[in-house]
């Protein structure tokens, strides 16, 4: 549980202050720059993984207010919470986190923080739910098991580039704690450079981090090579080289959320066929987009995955 709670937090600060102060979470000593967040957030982290490794199961967080200069309360909320979300859903040992903040101008701030519930889903086909639409997507599977609010931001036939340009217009006014991303198909059907999409993800990482949201990637589901052959009509060389690009995109993911401690949901493992070797078939229409079955199937294993961290 994440909470906030009002208290004397200068008197804290310079009890602090006399001791360790390696981690204590101090704006005083940042300047209000481009890199601002980032001190604050590995700050706020190495918190966080001191009080794990002494075997705590709850951590107090005071915020200390800026003494030279002033930095915006929303600033600071967006960044510390987003960050102990983000530790959380990485399995953080840790129960309860409360931030303890002064005025009552940070204390809304991090109440507005802390209030969002709403998960955007940012994705192309597999996401929206095609053919059939959003009602037979993962996203609704998740929603109704779960009680939580999905909204899907799947748009058919998209690539990374094209869902990090809308952005700001699909999820930020949603105010979301999490965005799960899910995507690359299109890259690799669309033959989009390897590093443009690698740097379209990093991107948009970067942007709900700024944004107070936590980000989760998606692995993206499996193909099935003599299933889109047949659909397609493409000779085996086409499908081959589709296929090896999506693997491509889908390990390069893994390794870069592993690297910058971002949580995965495997979109990959659940359809594939018994040898796991391919996609299952039986779970896709056309050698790429799930069945209804297959989107159920996705939808479970989301959910198991989602509920083993944020319950």
């Amino acid at each position: 549980m994440i909470r906030v709670v009002q208290a004397e937090v200068s008197l804290i600060g310079r009890y602090l202050q006399q001791g360790d102060k390696e981690h204590l979470v101090d704006s005083r000593d940042h300047e209000v720059d481009g890199s601002y967040e980032d001190k604050i957030r590995s700050a706020t982290s190495q918190a966080l993984q001191m009080a794990e490794s002494k075997g705590l199961d709850s951590l107090g967080l005071p915020v200390i207010p800026s003494g030279r200069q002033k930095v915006e309360p929303d600033r600071v909320a967006r960044t510390m919470v987003s960050e102990v979300r983000r530790q959380f859903a990485l399995g953080c040992g840790l129960r309860d986190v409360t931030f303890m903040v002064e005025n009552e101008e940070t204390m809304t701030a991090f109440r507005d923080m802390l209030n969002r519930t709403r998960i955007v889903c940012l994705g192309d086909s597999i996401t929206y739910g095609y053919p059939e639409g959003p009602d037979f997507s993962w996203v609704a599977v998740v929603q109704r098991a779960t009680g939580h609010t999905f909204v899907n931001r799947g748009v058919n036939g998209e690539t990374t580039g094209q869902m990090l340009a809308r952005f700001h217009r699909d999820v930020v006014p949603e105010a979301p704690a999490y965005m799960i991303f899910l995507g690359g198909h299109n890259d690799g059907w669309q033959k989009v450079p390897f590093s443009a999409t690698q740097q379209n993800i990093t991107t948009l990482t970067g942007l709900a981090l700024e944004e107070g949201i936590c980000p989760v990637l998606g692995l993206p589901s499996p193909l099935n090579l003599e299933q889109m052959m047949q659909y397609y009509q493409w000779d085996r060389r086409e499908a081959e080289q589709y296929v090896w690009r999506l693997d491509q995109i889908r390990q390069w993911i893994a390794e870069y959320a592993s690297a910058r401690g971002i949580l995965t949901l495997d979109f990959y493992t659940p359809l594939l066929s018994p040898d796991l070797k391919e996609g299952d078939p039986k779970f896709l229409l056309d050698g790429g987009h799930p069945t209804r079955e297959g989107y159920r199937i996705l939808g479970q294993s989301v959910t198991k995955q989602w509920l083993s961290f944020h319950t």
